[in-house]
């Protein structure tokens, strides 16, 4: 992906509002300010939590959506603040009470000058492709444009008022893509929240077209046509939440505001399967195992071993499974490949087990789902499976839930009319021959239909089609990559018509701030690898705690010559192999040292930066501030979980599958405990 940057402004709402909020004259005084600070410290807050505005709030969503899609590497977000200047989401500060739209243009000038507004952001946005600001003219002054400096190739885009004519240049880099009071209308917007909801848009066209941000790139001015897409026409208006007459149709609830910047949940709304069962959490296995007696300071495995046979799963670690369930795709289990495919190893070794449950050492109580890979095969015109096939290795593994074969109608099957009816009709004709066949083949595991479409109407009447072939339990895919407001509309129109002894399978979305909405409109179970991968996908997100923080892992890279970085840099003759592999033990030492209370914070992010800074040939990151924050915090210390205790600070160290997966194991167990504490305090309307 492009290196993308956004830049916004601070927003007056806050999460916290003390009377005693920092003033500008707290600003100007460096000491003063550090003793204010201390005064506010119960308040402080990362930059990207503390705002609560609209836009802001709108914007957060549309970037969490990306992240959730592109696991943290598509885009970062600075905001710039009339009290402390330009800053990232994730620095920490306290409450304020400067706005530079109280100032007139005088005194934005001086005030921006003292902040070094302009040279900070020529700065900040060196290593970004694509920049999106989104401020207000007032903040817009305070940049001083034309930057100090800006790089070649580099696009800025600015989504900004009519006015801004006379504030942004007319030259490249800069694009303006201009933002009216019409807009407000044509969008469904308030006017404060316009840009952060427009930005959100954006967002979700990016997840559907993974080409949209190159184009915008080498034409910035396609937003405008991405935008028009997304203009609500008059007197048209999105029904969400739809209510069944006495003759059984859905017309719209009208006491629900309907909008598609808004989403207002009807509280009478309550599929009836609602607490007929127990929320399930599905983990997809994807060989998540470590070495259980590796040596981390000598960072080698355990001798000959096997790493089928000998490595453990996060199952065998902690005393309780971290989940409910295991999800297993049939695309990582497939006879079908060459014989000697790791696919087809993995085949032989569960029948040479006896079977999934024996495989991956769990009790055979414990559910295991079975799927068939959709997304894995996305591109083939069709899956390389068949029905009877399909059930039959679904009875000789041991599953308890399979899941009928289903063809993924992506974005750009869904722009395609004839393309898309195909997939469909193929996933309908796969379900109605799955359950025909498990019935009169008398297969032990349950049957599980799969929905799919390409907007709301097709969904509800693919699951009107799997309730009328006689399933039990459906399952709906496709959904993964969707945003809530999306998965609300589906799920609030497909509730009304669910039986109460329907069981329903929500595929790729665990998101614990909807999960309530979500089982109270139908669904029974999920699945996500989210809150493993992020250990180690995330740029900056690594390492999750029970009370809602994260972390970045501290990297220490491998000076193994087999390594991109460590190859360039002995390829350059600056230095050798043994000087690297001695500064990366100084830096693992360090880490230890510290975790035992001998060695500062300062000295142990001197030796850990001495390193990864040359390693990335002297790349300016953000990465002391993120380092100098975890080892303040000490997370792993506070941490009761069965990694943090058994291997300590080495789960904040990212390197190798050992750190790495056992920090996702962690990070899972964050997940289900918070998951656990939702379901014990009820899943409340």
């Amino acid at each position: 992906m492009l290196r993308t940057l956004v830049i916004t402004s601070c927003t007056g709402e806050k999460l916290y509002k003390p009377e005693n909020q920092l003033l500008i004259s707290d600003f100007k005084d460096q000491e003063n300010l550090i003793i204010r600070e201390k005064e506010l410290r119960e308040f402080k807050s990362t930059a990207g939590k503390l705002y609560t505005g609209k836009q802001h709030v709108r914007l957060m969503e549309g970037i969490e959506t990306l992240r959730q899609y592109y696991c943290d590497q598509v885009i970062d977000v600075s905001i710039l603040s009339a009290g402390y200047g330009l800053i990232d989401e994730d620095e920490e500060i306290v409450p304020y009470e400067v706005t530079f739209n109280s100032m007139n243009s005088k005194e934005v000038n001086e005030w921006s000058t003292h902040l070094q507004i302009n040279k900070n952001i020529s700065m900040k946005i060196k290593d970004y492709d694509l920049v999106f600001f989104l401020l207000g003219d007032q903040y817009l002054k305070s940049v001083q444009l034309p930057l100090l400096e800006t790089v070649e190739g580099q696009k800025l885009i600015f989504l900004a008022s009519k006015s801004s004519k006379k504030i942004i240049p007319k030259f490249e880099p800069y694009h303006r893509i201009e933002i009216t009071q019409k807009d407000t209308t044509e969008f469904g917007s308030g006017n404060i929240e316009l840009k952060g909801f427009l930005f959100k848009i954006l967002a979700k066209e990016i997840i559907h077209d993974k080409n949209l941000l190159y184009l915008i790139y080498e034409n910035p001015d396609i937003i405008k046509e991405v935008l028009d897409r997304h203009r609500i026409k008059k007197d048209e208006q999105l029904v969400l939440f739809p209510t069944e007459t006495s003759e059984g149709t859905v017309k719209k609830n009208k006491s629900i505001k309907s909008s598609k910047t808004e989403i207002l949940i009807n509280p009478d709304l309550v599929a009836k399967n609602y607490k007929n069962f127990d929320l399930r959490y599905f983990m997809p296995e994807n060989d998540d195992r470590v070495d259980p007696n590796f040596d981390f300071v000598k960072d080698t495995h355990t001798e000959n071993r096997d790493p089928y046979l000998n490595d453990v799963y996060s199952h065998q670690i902690y005393e309780k499974p971290n989940y409910d369930g295991l999800l297993v795709s049939m695309m990582n289990i497939n006879p079908k490949k060459s014989i000697d495919s790791p696919q087809n190893l993995k085949y032989q070794k569960v029948i040479d087990a006896g079977g999934l449950h024996n495989f991956l050492r769990i009790t055979r109580e414990f559910p295991i789902l079975g799927d068939c890979g959709a997304y894995s095969y996305r591109n083939y015109f069709e899956p390389p499976f068949d029905t009877k096939e399909i059930l039959d290795n679904y009875e000789k593994l041991g599953f308890d839930i399979g899941v009928s074969i289903d063809h993924l109608i992506l974005k750009e099957h869904a722009d395609d009319p004839v393309e898309r009816q195909r997939r469909l009709s193929l996933t309908e004709s796969n379900a109605e021959k799955f359950i025909k066949y498990h019935y009169e083949g008398n297969y032990k595991f349950k049957p599980s239909g799969i929905a799919q479409g390409w907007n709301v109407k097709t969904y509800v009447q693919s699951v009107k089609n799997l309730i009328d072939m006689g399933y039990q339990h459906i399952s709906l895919g496709g959904l993964a990559f969707s945003p809530n407001e999306e998965i609300y509309e589906i799920l609030a129109n497909i509730a009304p018509i669910l039986p109460e002894y329907m069981e329903v399978h929500l595929f790729g979305a665990a998101r614990l701030d909807s999960i309530q909405t979500f089982n109270r409109l139908g669904v029974t179970s999920f699945d996500s690898t989210t809150f493993l991968r992020q250990a180690w996908m995330s740029a900056k997100n690594n390492y999750f705690t029970l009370d809602g923080n994260k972390y970045a892992a501290i990297r220490v890279p491998q000076a193994n010559p087999s390594s991109r970085k460590i190859k360039n840099l002995l390829e350059s003759g600056q230095f050798t192999l043994e000087f690297l592999q001695e500064l990366e033990q100084r830096s693992l030492n360090a880490i230890r040292q510290f975790d035992k209370g001998l060695l500062s914070i300062e000295d142990t992010l001197q030796t850990v930066l001495t390193y990864e800074n040359i390693v990335n040939n002297n790349k300016k990151t953000n990465n002391e501030a993120l380092y100098t924050r975890v080892l303040e915090d000490a997370p792993w210390k506070k941490c009761n979980c069965e990694i943090c205790r058994n291997v300590g600070v080495e789960v904040i160290i990212f390197r190798g599958n050992n750190r790495n997966r056992r920090r996702g194991f962690h990070n899972t167990y964050v997940f289900y405990q918070k998951l656990n504490e939702i379901k014990k305090n009820g899943l409340k309307i």
